[in-house]
């Protein structure tokens, strides 16, 4: 899935599990701080031998908690 298009989802609409490049193209952030925030335990995700995933619902978890506290 290409980047742009990645942008333009509700959350909802996104892949079951996302790349770590998906992931971090959807949050709009630099990808070395998303593989920081997954090794920190803060993003969870699945992994395949060397092959990281992120489970949408991690995500729609994530935004959802992030937007009812106000963080950033």
């Amino acid at each position: 899935m290409e980047k742009n298009d990645l942008a333009t989802l509700e959350p909802g609409q996104l892949p079951a599990v996302l790349k770590v490049r998906e992931v971090a193209a959807y949050l709009r952030m630099p990808l070395s701080r998303c593989y920081a925030l997954i090794q920190a335990g803060q993003i969870p995700c699945l992994r395949f031998g060397r092959s990281v995933r992120v489970p949408r619902q991690v995500l729609v978890d994530l935004l959802t908690r992030v937007t009812e506290r106000g963080e950033q």
